[in-house]
């Protein structure tokens, strides 16, 4: 607040500002220091955001140096950082332009994609385990064995293979495959069954698929440096028909 001061000039009584109330004064004082430590954190903030990799926009020409930045800021993981390559190559290769789109827009997009897929992997897992579950009632496929060997000039793998039914029908036809994995339970190789052939309700068959190697292929690699005994297998059923004509799946 202001004090008021009176004066008389030519017999008239005038009010003059006076000086300035202490109270006033701090206000202003304070009021000022606020300002500046707002103006000071917007700079902050600014100077952050600037100095962010991931806030960097795609371009051909400078993605080798912003790749480095965004690697040692440790914001992103190893993972999530492969994962933005193969995304900004895959994108080229279809056609898609991401030049001007930023770093974290990018990444943020991948995490949705792997949210979506998650969900749909679940899912899919949930439906193959139910389905599993239901035709164990009529069928069991076991691997019995694995072996490698040469076969018409040829390196192939030869699995041995259980088929009991399990019902109390005649079946006709059973298809399907034996997922092979590891002991981590990683996916090394999908066997695919088909028979064709009549099993009677308790009766087993045993049965050989051959499949050629392929010294190319990691996968194949794998399985061959693998015991029998280092390896899980899990039955994934398709379809089964019965003598009658009636089809489960």
């Amino acid at each position: 607040m202001l004090t008021v001061q009176k004066y008389i000039i030519n017999g008239r009584t005038k009010k003059q500002p006076g000086i300035p109330a202490a109270g006033a004064i701090y206000w202003r004082m304070k009021k000022g220091r606020i300002i500046k430590l707002w103006l000071l954190l917007f700079l902050v903030i600014i100077f952050i955001s600037c100095n962010n990799p991931l806030h960097r926009t795609y371009s051909p020409g400078t993605y080798e140096e912003d790749m480095q930045a965004i690697r040692k800021s440790n914001k992103v993981n190893d993972e999530d950082l492969k994962a933005l390559a193969n995304y900004i190559i895959l994108a080229k290769l279809a056609g898609n332009n991401v030049t001007g789109k930023s770093y974290e827009d990018l990444i943020d997009k991948i995490k949705t994609y792997r949210q979506n897929n998650n969900a749909l992997s679940s899912r899919d897992a949930m439906e193959k385990e139910a389905k599993r579950a239901r035709l164990a009632n009529f069928i069991a496929v076991n691997l019995q064995n694995k072996t490698f060997t040469k076969k018409n000039n040829k390196e192939v793998f030869i699995f041995t293979v259980t088929l009991k039914n399990t019902g109390n029908q005649k079946i006709k036809t059973v298809t399907g495959n034996l997922t092979i994995n590891d002991l981590m339970e990683k996916l090394i190789k999908n066997l695919n069954i088909f028979l064709d052939e009549d099993i009677s309700p308790g009766q087993t068959l045993t049965k050989t698929y051959t499949i050629d190697y392929n010294n190319a292929d990691e996968n194949d690699r794998r399985l061959r440096s693998k015991d029998f005994f280092d390896i899980r297998i899990v039955w994934n059923p398709e379809k089964i028909i019965f003598e009658n004509g009636r089809l489960v799946e």
